[in-house]
């Protein structure tokens, strides 16, 4: 064997054994590298920030998805598949305490709570504005063919002879698609409930001739409280035409009108034509021919707010039955002026005579008091009570004093209506239930009062009966 050989073998031996345990110090030195390089990466977190809200720590960038994926499965449940929401997520590297991270349960509700769902709905405008939200442009539909029902029913229900040519809203009312929130959309439930509710609002309102109070709060189908609470401010037992009023009204949620054509009959009112008597006195009258009201059928367009007629339109008319004209004979003989003493009983009470001088006299009440007047310009007490009578062909001196002692007397007790009624330096005509009509005094007007108040009752004289 050679042994030069041998030695090479040796030297190769010592090598080998000496290069494996350079290996293995190098593959220690390597291990305990990674394990450290490993120990400092795990001692990082992550702030985590959801759609640029601080939600807090996280141990692992994982747990987030894991969570958002949980999320997401629940809201497939509720939403379905058509839903989506912002997702920005950021994390910043942080080293604390692993106390203080968030557990998965705590990630997954402080996700949840911050995030907003989305839905493409439909959304119903009114002039411009957002008024409601549902989940579909049919739902949305619905919902303003609901509203507009009642009235359909309303009109259609209160004639046969009715014929709807169009109905729609006043104010611009669309439906558009857009995304929303998705907790804001309504079920057709909630929605036909909501548009239900009317809205109180505060209107103005000029007062007419002849309105008052009570007639006001019955044409607007108010209370008198509530006109009185939306009116603190006003005495609403003195309102004059003119005056201004507020109006509390309930608003509904949308106004409907509705432009209807309709047929209906109505009278034609007779006339009444007057022809003169000789035979009859003045102031006496005879029904020579009664009247009878005539028929037409009138068609014509009405528009419907609310189910209110605000104005028509008549577009044809067609004449069922003429009216008969009523023929009132007037009498035009006159009487004699009568004159008698306080002792001359009065004669029989004519009731048809009494109440035409009383409906004279009241056509000129709040005429204005005018020393020596008497006519419809102005009057003093006997220029009025002349006046009247004159009408109706009874003749009377001109003074109040000349007046006390005309035709025939009667007591306190026998008043009727007609009679004058005669107190010191005053006259008037007695209209019933203890009341004159006269014209009082400088600055007032013709009006009716009581004869029964302390003043006048101090001052009667006497009753007088004119015929």
């Amino acid at each position: 064997m050679n042994k030069n050989w041998m030695k090479t073998v040796d030297v190769q031996t010592w090598q080998l054994k000496d290069r494996a345990k350079a290996l293995a110090v190098s593959g220690a030195i390597t291990a305990t590298i990674a394990i450290g390089v490993l120990t400092y990466q795990n001692s990082f977190s992550y702030q985590l920030y959801f759609n640029g809200q601080n939600l807090g720590y996280v141990s692992e960038q994982m747990m987030v998805e894991d969570a958002l994926a949980e999320i997401e499965k629940q809201l497939i449940d509720q939403y379905g598949e058509d839903f989506f929401y912002e997702k920005e997520i950021t994390f910043e590297k942080v080293r604390v305490d692993k106390s203080s991270t968030l557990e998965i349960d705590s990630l997954t509700n402080a996700l949840q709570e911050n995030i907003q769902v989305f839905q493409e709905a439909a959304v119903i405008m009114v002039d411009g504005e957002e008024k409601l939200i549902l989940a579909t442009v049919e739902e949305a539909n619905e919902i303003l063919e609901q509203m507009k029902k009642p009235y359909v029913e309303s009109l259609a229900g209160s004639s046969n002879n009715i014929e709807i040519l169009d109905i729609a809203f006043e104010q611009d009312v669309e439906v558009i698609l857009k995304n929303v929130q998705a907790d804001l959309i309504l079920d057709e439930v909630d929605a036909l409930e909501r548009v239900n509710i009317n809205t109180e609002e505060i209107q103005t309102y000029k007062v007419a001739q002849g309105d008052s109070a009570w007639t006001i709060s019955r044409s607007y189908g108010t209370g008198l409280r509530t006109l009185e609470e939306a009116n603190p401010d006003k005495n609403l037992e003195e309102l004059m035409p003119g005056d201004t009023i507020n109006l509390s009204v309930e608003k509904p949620f949308l106004d409907v009108s509705a432009m209807v054509k309709e047929t209906v009959s109505e009278k034609i009112s007779y006339a009444t034509e007057k022809k003169k008597d000789s035979s009859l006195f003045i102031g006496q009258t005879k029904v020579e021919q009664e009247g009878k009201n005539g028929e037409k059928e009138v068609t014509k367009e009405v528009l419907y707010v609310n189910g209110v007629a605000e104005k028509s339109k008549v577009i044809n008319e067609k004449v069922i039955a003429e009216p008969i004209a009523k023929i009132v004979l007037e009498g035009t003989k006159s009487r004699p002026v009568v004159t008698a003493s306080r002792s001359t009983s009065a004669s029989s009470y004519k009731s048809n005579l009494g109440s035409s001088i009383v409906a004279t006299a009241r056509q000129y009440l709040g005429t204005p008091y005018r020393s020596g007047g008497s006519t419809p310009a102005g009057f003093d007490c006997s220029g009025f009570t002349q006046y009247v009578f004159r009408q109706l062909g009874i003749g009377l001196p001109r003074t109040s004093g000349g007046q006390r002692s005309v035709g025939g007397f009667v007591a306190k007790s026998d008043l009727m209506p007609g009679d004058l009624v005669v107190f010191s330096g005053h006259v008037g005509i007695y209209v019933g239930n203890g009341n004159m009509i006269h014209s009082p005094r400088p600055g007032r007007r013709v009006e009716i009062t009581s004869i029964n108040t302390a003043y006048w009752r101090a001052k009667y004289i006497s009753g007088r009966r004119a015929y």
